[in-house]
C-alpha cells in the first residue's frame, strides 16, 4: 500500500472519529454503509418560495442547516391554504440520476431545478423555466424528461428536456381539456388534477385528477412527449389524490375522498387501467399521500386522523390493510418521502410546522420514530419534502 493511500485512509478514518454523531453506520434496512444523507422541504412561500435544508444521519435524525437555506426563484401558493394550499403530491422532488431538485413556484407558474452536487450542502438553483400552463402543482422524472403538472385553466402538462447542467428545454404542452378553472391562485386545489407522474416502462404518462373520480392516461411517443389521445379510468373510491407505483409496474392510487386505496394493472396502450384491488379501506379521514417501499409496502398519510397508515402489495397488484395507524404524526401529515434506500420514512406534518421521522423495521414494514423536528412555520402552507443520501 502506498504512503499516500494510507495517508488518505488515516484521515477518513479521523474524519469519522471526530463525528460519530453522523459517522456512517450499516443500514438496518438496506444492508449497506449509511453514510447518512439530506432532507429538503419546500417553503412554498407566497413572497420568495425557498427550500430549507436538514442533515440526516445514520440514525435517522435530522439537524437543520440555515446556511443552506435557498430561494427556488419563484412564488409559491402558501396563501391558497393552511394546510395542502396546491392539493398535490410531487410538488418537490429528487432526482437521483442528475443530482436535482426539481419544485414548482405556484404562485408564479414556473418551475424551478436546483443542482445538489456541489461540496456545499446548499443546492445551486440552476434554472427557472415557464411551466407551460397556470399553477404548476407537481412534478416527475422519467429519464432525461421532466413532466410538470399545471392545475390552472383546463390542466395541461408540459414535457421538459433535463441538460446536463440542470438546464431545462421545453418540448410541448398536452392539454387535458378539463373544465376550465382558476388561472391564478386562489383556486380549488381539492377537486383540480392532483399529481403527474411515469409508469414503470416509461410509455404512459399518467395523472390523478381527484374532481373526476379518475386516473388520465396518455402515451409516450419515442422523445418521452405525450401524446393524445387522452383515456380516462375511473377510481373504485372517491377522490384518487396521489399515487406511487410497485416495481412490477402497480399504479396504487390514496382516494381521500373515501379513505381508500385502489391498485391498477400498468397501462396498455390507450386503454383504461384494470383495477385489481377496489378501494381497500383505511378506516381513517382524509388518506391522502402515499409512498411505495420496494419491500412490498405502502404507507399512507391520513391528514384528517393525523395518522400514516401501512399497506401490504403484491406482484400481482394485490393490496391489505395492515396497519391503519401504523404512526402518530405531530399535526396533518402531508407528503412524505423515503431515505436510506427506504430504511426511513419521513413525514411533513403541515399542521404542526414538523417533520416526523421514522425507522422502517425490515421484515413487518413497521414504523418506530426516531424523529421530530420543529422549527418550520405551523398552519402556513408548507407543501413538498424529498430526501437524498450520500
Amino acid at each position: 500500500m502506498s504512503k499516500r493511500i494510507l495517508t488518505l485512509l488515516l484521515t477518513v478514518a479521523a474524519a469519522l472519529v471526530a463525528l460519530p454523531s453522523f459517522a456512517g453506520d450499516w443500514g438496518r434496512h438496506t444492508g449497506r454503509f449509511d453514510f447518512g444523507g439530506v432532507v429538503y422541504v419546500m417553503t412554498n412561500d407566497s413572497d420568495a418560495n425557498h427550500l430549507r435544508v436538514y442533515l440526516r444521519n445514520p440514525a435517522g435524525k435530522l439537524r437543520p442547516v440555515d446556511y443552506a437555506t435557498v430561494s427556488t426563484g419563484g412564488q409559491g401558493g402558501a396563501d391558497n391554504a393552511a394546510i395542502d394550499p396546491l392539493g398535490s403530491q410531487g410538488a418537490l422532488v429528487y432526482d437521483g440520476r442528475h443530482g436535482l431538485l426539481f419544485a414548482v413556484n405556484a404562485g408564479s407558474d414556473s418551475v424551478a431545478a436546483l443542482d445538489t452536487s456541489g461540496r456545499s450542502l446548499r443546492p445551486r438553483l440552476t434554472d427557472v423555466e415557464p411551466s407551460g400552463g397556470y399553477i404548476p402543482v407537481s412534478v416527475a422524472v422519467s429519464e432525461d424528461r421532466l413532466y410538470v403538472l399545471n392545475a390552472g385553466d383546463t390542466g395541461s402538462v408540459a414535457t421538459f428536456a433535463i441538460g446536463h447542467h440542470g438546464g431545462l428545454t421545453p418540448l410541448g404542452t398536452l392539454d387535458l381539456g378539463l373544465d376550465p378553472a382558476a388561472t391564478s391562485i386562489p383556486f380549488g386545489q381539492v377537486p383540480a388534477p392532483n399529481q403527474v407522474g411515469v409508469d414503470v416502462l416509461a410509455r404512459h404518462l399518467i395523472v390523478a385528477h381527484a374532481g373526476g373520480k379518475e386516473l388520465l392516461t396518455a402515451e409516450l411517443d419515442d422523445d418521452g412527449v405525450p401524446t393524445g389521445p387522452i383515456t380516462s379510468t375511473t377510481t373504485p373510491g372517491d377522490g384518487p389524490f396521489a399515487f406511487d407505483l410497485t416495481r412490477y409496474g402497480t399504479t396504487l392510487v390514496a382516494e381521500a375522498a373515501s379513505g381508500s386505496v385502489s391498485a391498477f394493472d400498468p397501462p396498455s396502450g390507450t386503454d383504461a387501467l384494470t383495477v385489481t384491488a377496489a378501494a381497500v379501506p383505511t378506516g381513517q379521514s382524509a388518506t391522502c399521500w402515499i409512498v411505495v417501499h420496494d419491500d412490498g409496502y405502502a404507507y399512507v398519510s391520513n391528514t384528517g386522523s393525523n395518522t400514516i397508515g401501512l399497506y401490504a402489495w403484491t406482484r400481482t397488484g394485490q393490496l391489505t390493510l395492515v396497519n391503519a395507524a401504523a404512526a402518530s404524526a405531530t399535526g396533518a401529515p402531508i407528503d412524505m418521502a423515503l431515505a436510506n434506500g427506504g430504511g426511513f420514512l419521513y413525514s411533513l406534518d403541515a399542521e404542526s410546522g414538523s417533520i416526523s421521522g421514522f425507522r422502517i423495521l425490515p421484515g413487518t414494514g413497521a414504523l418506530q420514530r426516531v424523529e421530530t423536528q420543529g422549527g418550520l412555520p405551523a398552519a402556513a402552507g408548507l407543501q413538498g419534502i424529498a430526501a437524498r443520501d450520500f
